[in-house]
């Protein structure tokens, strides 16, 4: 059955075509070759490119005819990358999207400058648009997912962290980018400025329903279906929202069983194992789950004052999807 995403590639193919020409053409560095080859090895390699479909989307949902739109997704699609670039180094990551990362292959120095490479491409593209109010957009997204990283290492290793904190982190290092993909997707047309904020508010629901159910599909999927070990996050020790729900309603002596856990160099699938009983006993997928469920129902609800359209339609799909989601 085709997903709402192959739905809008289909009715979107002309634009992302010329998207994918743009972004090509772009890695292209006849100095430094390297930097086409790492670039290449991370956004070719599978990932279903979300960000900038959602431009198109919002771009043709309000009727835009230009190619401006086309550069902007290329500038979206090369700002996720390069923060990827630099959260696997960050990270200390192995894997994505089950190819190993660039940074195990071209080292961590590679990988840092080739993100700042891929940023400052993502730059020039936006100059191309012509419009200070888009570039305004994509740079305040830009210092949001940079302040959103740093909110994530404060948070590092903190059991007692909040479900604010944490909250903080997602609208930061992940809502902010669908948010920036679909405000300035509606910016490059003539949509009015309600309709450019209701666009705003459905990117970031989504995205932070996004990382909401990546949070828990940590737990529950498999390598082949996530392109990464089950349990990653767990071995990185990072705080995410199970975590810090399973945490809250722990007894004392089950507070102390987590800590143990997470304080031991490297934690084996055995002490993965004991989390995963504790999480089960405090419904803390459950939890996650219901928390997606929230931002996904006010992203539809954003949309109310849209017109109805196919795109409207297909964005509701897409909406639900991600909630619903295995990989």
């Amino acid at each position: 059955m085709p997903t709402s995403i192959s739905k809008l590639s289909a009715l979107l193919s002309e634009k992302i075509k010329n998207t994918n020409t743009v972004i090509e053409k772009n890695l292209v560095s006849k100095e430094t070759t390297i930097i086409g080859d790492i670039a290449s090895h991370l956004i070719n390699s599978g990932g279903k490119r979300i960000r900038p479909l959602l431009t198109l989307a919002v771009s043709e949902l309000f009727g835009y005819q230009g190619d401006k739109d086309t550069f902007l997704a290329a500038a979206i699609e090369y700002i996720h990358s390069a923060t990827l670039l630099h959260d696997d180094v960050v990270d200390r990551s192995e894997k994505r999207r089950g190819l190993k990362t660039a940074n195990m292959i071209w080292t961590n120095k590679y990988s840092v400058l080739v993100g700042d490479f891929l940023f400052s491409r993502a730059f020039q593209l936006m100059v191309r648009t012509g419009s200070l109010r888009i570039m305004k957009t994509l740079s305040d997204a830009s210092a949001i997912i940079s302040q959103g990283e740093i909110l994530q290492v404060g948070i590092e290793k903190k059991l007692d962290a909040s479900r604010e904190d944490y909250l903080k982190v997602i609208k930061g290092k992940t809502s902010a980018l669908f948010s920036a993909a679909c405000q300035a997707g509606a910016e490059i047309t003539d949509a009015s400025d309600a309709h450019i904020e209701a666009l705003r508010d459905y990117g970031m629901s989504i995205g932070t329903s996004f990382q909401l159910i990546d949070d828990r599909l940590d737990y529950l999927g498999n390598e082949k279906q996530m392109g990464k070990n089950k349990g990653n996050d767990f071995f990185e020790k990072k705080v995410t929202l199970p975590l810090i729900h399973a945490y809250e309603k722990s007894s004392k002596a089950e507070k102390e069983i987590i800590k143990e856990i997470f304080q031991k160099p490297t934690p084996n699938y055995t002490d993965l194992n004991i989390f995963l009983e504790i999480m089960e006993k405090k419904k803390s997928l459950i939890f996650t789950k219901t928390q997606a469920t929230i931002w996904t129902e006010r992203s539809i609800k954003a949309l109310e004052i849209i017109e109805d359209s196919e795109i409207k339609t297909l964005l509701i799909e897409l909406a639900q999807e991600i909630l619903d989601r295995s990989s």
